[in-house]
């Protein structure tokens, strides 16, 4: 009979610490996906409050099987009224509750303590070196607002929040974005060219390695590099003076960017030069882009001469390459030489006349990669051997 109560007593006990596991661990599990990482707060008290929070819970977990564990081996009911128990049932109460309080506050302590020395203290570290390497001031002082994810309020203990790593690499990433931007224009720079684009241009280049064998369908697409190049904007500087000119450039910049739109992206090359990576999708006219570029650019940039008020039109030249240029071999010229063929081009519209374009269409793939290297440093050696010809805005072809 006393084996099958203590049975019974044991059944109950491990209904009830299975009951309360699940129930703690769905709270904790409730308070992890709202604390997605301890890099996560804002201030170490509320580090501090979640890792109380935390420990304390399990700890009245281990509290409580103790003293149903004890309550089981010395024979004594475990739930009956305060006055109801004996001496030494109350000391075991009153001992595991001073244990599961002060056990809480020691490892809340020590944990936070680590949390300041490996997370929270390395973020000023990481941002004082982000402040030494862009040039901005004041970052290392005030870690707390880059462990902010979001726009809550500041005692909103548990709504989630991006991680501390993630909010430095966001910030250094905008850091990073402003240093592609050029202030004049709202366009990319040159710097953003060199670091990321031709990266990504050479990436793609190597996707539409498995199309090579495929002909051209509804579904094809194909890149092209444009290159466009202000005319007489020196001349444009010396009558109206250069803060004017940097107010022709802003127009330059709003004109290609409206006219692109999400097709493409548009990088100050440099001085009053443009280079534009567009997306162009099947049939491949990469001469109606071109025409578009110019025909808008000298409908929306002009200049006013502020004595007699008369309105005079800037226009622009523009040479285009196809990327890849040879679909058979397209891995055979680099970005590079994609760009440098491009200002060839440009220049070939600036000696028909300006405010027009010209675009370098393949013909023939060379044989080998010196007659490619040759080729791409001059467009007449191209044009010579028959590896692509010109195509101009009457759509007449030479070469």
């Amino acid at each position: 009979m006393i084996l099958e109560l203590r049975r019974d007593k044991i059944i109950l006990i491990y209904k009830i610490i299975s009951s309360l596991i699940r129930i703690g661990r769905k709270e904790v599990g409730t308070m992890t996906k709202k604390r997605m990482a301890l890099g996560s707060w804002d201030f170490l008290w509320q580090a501090a409050t979640f890792i109380f929070m935390c420990i304390f819970l399990y700890s009245v977990l281990v509290g409580l099987f103790v003293y149903l564990v004890s309550c089981f081996y010395l024979d004594i009911p475990a739930f009956v009224l305060w006055s109801g128990m004996d001496n030494m049932q109350q000391a075991i109460i009153i001992t595991i509750a001073i244990s599961v309080v002060s056990s809480s506050f020691f490892l809340t302590i020590m944990l936070t303590v680590l949390y300041e020395k490996i997370i929270y203290n390395p973020v000023k570290d990481l941002l004082h070196e982000v402040e030494r390497a862009s040039g901005f001031e004041g970052l290392s002082g005030h870690a707390e607002n880059y462990l902010r994810g979001g726009k809550n309020k500041l005692l909103d203990l548990y709504s989630p929040r991006e991680s501390w790593t993630d909010r430095v690499h966001d910030y250094i990433e905008d850091v990073t974005q402003e240093r592609y931007f050029d202030e004049i224009t709202g366009c990319f720079n040159r710097k953003y060219f060199s670091q990321s684009l031709t990266e990504i241009l050479n990436t793609q280049m190597l996707c539409l390695l498995s199309a090579i064998k495929s002909p051209p369908n509804i579904m094809s697409y194909s890149y092209c590099l444009y290159l466009l190049d202000i005319d007489h904007f020196k001349q444009i500087n010396d009558e109206f003076g250069h803060a004017y000119g940097d107010q022709v450039l802003s127009q330059v910049g709003r004109t290609l960017r409206a006219t692109v739109g999400s097709d493409g992206v548009v990088v100050r090359n440099g001085g009053e030069e443009f280079l534009i990576i567009a997306y162009v999708s099947f049939p491949m006219n990469f001469s109606t882009l071109a025409e578009k570029i110019r025909s808008e650019f000298c409908e929306t940039v002009y200049v006013t001469n502020q004595r007699t008020q008369e309105i005079r039109p800037v226009t622009c030249s523009i040479g285009f390459v196809p990327f890849p240029l040879y679909k058979e071999n397209i891995t055979a010229l680099s970005v590079q030489q994609h760009v440098n063929l491009t200002d060839q081009a440009m220049y070939l519209a600036k000696s028909a006349g300006r405010n027009t374009w010209r675009g370098v269409i393949p013909l023939t793939a060379p044989d080998t990669q010196s007659e490619f290297e040759q080729a791409a440093a001059s467009i007449e050696y191209g044009m010579k051997n028959g590896y692509y010809g010109i195509e101009k805005s009457d759509e007449e072809k030479f070469g």
